[in-house]
């Protein structure tokens, strides 16, 4: 016993160092905290399990309450500082900053980036309800902060599901906690904003409805996913799936599923492509399976050895367990619930773009709340064979896995990321001497912060539409675009374009390495 308490106080230590060397790191320039954050997450972990740490007993609701406001507070602190920092892109945050001011504006769904109608490129009504708030406040903060409150607003959600299904306020509170730790929400929150994330707190907040037999809103939820993406009906044909298989509403499932699927099925087929003026882009990425909906299906049906071929790989294995270990492989034990994440999760384990398989992308918005879901049932199943400490040791130890996979949010928070430095002021300095009424083409960091107007590009697309640049000069020449040149003579700038077009401009603004032209 007393070499027990002297390791204890040995590990209560070092984690004392720990937590020093990592308030040092947030202070000093470019370090990376995260690996300090890791070593501490696992030595309070051991030291818990050696001694346990006395927990304060505090009410399981408040907590919840406390946790959703904190992340919402938290992660709109970073998002809008990433964005100061000139961390945030054209594509996506600026191209829907440009939609919804466009649509505020009254010329409709608009967009420059690229220069179409926004509904020929994904179909996101939802973005309607956005308006209002850019009469008031325009901007990309706005929408960045709108992203995070709706993320937050899943917590309360799960709780309600998880106490529900567990009987347990502490451990609803626990699964909670453990939802706004997941690393696959944070990184989804992190990547500039789309509209099609907000499926992730509808999804949560209609498995309440429908658990609480609460028809109405539950449609209403539905009906707003589906409004979020032509492809969150894949969503909701697995929220069909759930109903069927999970809570036996064999009739409800099969319809909701059938209504999803000829929503998914029309917009791919004729609405989208009307407003595109050719066919719906994205299945290109599913080549390898056909050129349309039903030849996706039907591949999947009659070639099932091609399509495993297809997903058995390095990289797609990893994706699935980077989904499932920050919720403690829970998600295994819930095969009713979890049946409702096969069709998002075949629309990214079957895509040629690598991007739709990374476990911190967009595209798991469609997965996160049926594993949640899962998660939740598998802690029920356990809870129930076997002794209570083992549901809530899987819990324990999914928020522990999931605190060292989103360890690199840590990161946010050093000084260097969310302090603008000189660059970062005289960015924003030259870009305020952009005109309001310029057409504008600007390279990528520029971009997003630039978007409220009715033609900006990225340099150098619409460079003849453009009456103004801006580019940051310390990057040329520019290793994406070698064959833009660009030349100097005092004020006057000329830029060439590898078909021979050349265009002059005058200098209207220059700071450090930001420059503003203006075309002659």
């Amino acid at each position: 016993m007393t070499g027990r308490r002297a390791l204890a106080r040995a590990l209560d230590a070092i984690a004392a160092l720990l937590g020093v060397g990592l308030l040092g790191a947030l202070v000093s320039p470019y370090a990376r905290p995260e690996g300090l954050f890791v070593a501490l997450v696992l030595v309070v972990t051991l030291r818990h399990l050696l001694n346990p740490l006395p927990i304060p007993a505090l009410d399981p609701w408040r907590t919840t309450v406390v946790a959703t406001g904190a992340y919402a507070a938290i992660f709109a602190f970073i998002t809008i500082t990433r964005h100061l920092n000139l961390m945030t892109h054209a594509l996506d945050l600026g191209q829907y900053v440009q939609i919804v001011w466009n649509m505020a504006s009254g010329y409709g769904p608009r967009m420059s980036l690229p220069e179409m109608h926004a509904w020929g490129d994904h179909l996101s009504p939802i973005l309607w309800g956005l308006v209002p708030l850019f009469w008031i406040v325009p901007g990309p903060v706005t929408l960045l902060v709108v992203q995070s409150i709706a993320f937050a607003l899943g917590a309360p959600a799960v709780y309600l599901l998880a106490r529900r299904r567990l009987e347990d306020d502490g451990l609803a509170a626990l699964f909670a906690l453990l939802y706004l730790l997941n690393p696959s929400l944070q990184g989804m929150n992190v990547r500039d904003f789309h509209p099609a994330v907000l499926v992730v707190p509808l999804l949560l907040w209609a498995f309440v409805a429908a658990e609480a037999g609460r028809a109405l809103p539950c449609a209403g939820l539905l009906v707003l996913t589906l409004a979020s993406r032509e492809d969150a009906a894949l969503s909701v044909i697995g929220f069909g799936l759930w109903l069927a298989l999970g809570r036996r509403q064999w009739l409800a499932g099969a319809a909701t599923a059938a209504a999803a699927f000829a929503v998914l099925w029309a917009d791919t087929r004729w609405v989208i492509p009307a407003f595109r003026g050719e066919p719906y882009s994205h299945l290109r990425r599913y080549a390898a399976f056909g050129g349309s909906l039903l030849d996706i299906m039907l591949a999947l049906l009659l070639h099932p050895l091609h399509v495993l071929a297809q997903i058995a790989t390095r990289g797609r294995l990893v994706y699935a367990l980077a989904m499932l270990a920050p919720l403690g492989f829970l998600p295994l034990l819930g095969p009713a619930e979890l049946a409702g994440a096969l069709p998002a999760l075949a629309q990214n384990l079957l895509s040629r773009d690598p991007i739709l398989y990374h476990h911190r992308t967009q595209y798991q918005a469609f997965v996160l709340p049926f594993l949640v879901l899962a998660a939740v049932a598998g802690a029920a199943r356990l809870r129930a064979r076997h002794p209570e400490r083992f549901a809530k040791g899987a819990v324990v130890l999914a928020i522990v896995t999931s605190l060292v996979l989103s360890s690199r949010m840590m990161n946010e928070f050093a000084i260097y990321r969310w302090w603008p430095d000189a660059s970062d002021r005289a960015a924003h300095r030259v870009m305020a001497r952009v005109p309001a009424a310029a057409a504008l083409s600007a390279q990528d960091p520029y971009v997003a912060h630039l978007s409220l107007r009715p033609l900006v590009f990225v340099f150098p697309v619409g460079i003849e539409k453009a009456d103004h640049l801006l580019l940051y000069t310390a990057s040329y020449p520019w290793r994406d675009l070698p064959s833009v040149t660009m030349g100097r003579d005092g004020e006057d700038v000329v830029i060439g374009m590898p078909d021979g077009r050349r265009y002059r401009y005058a200098v209207a603004a220059e700071d450090g390495h930001h420059l503003l032209l203006r075309r002659r």
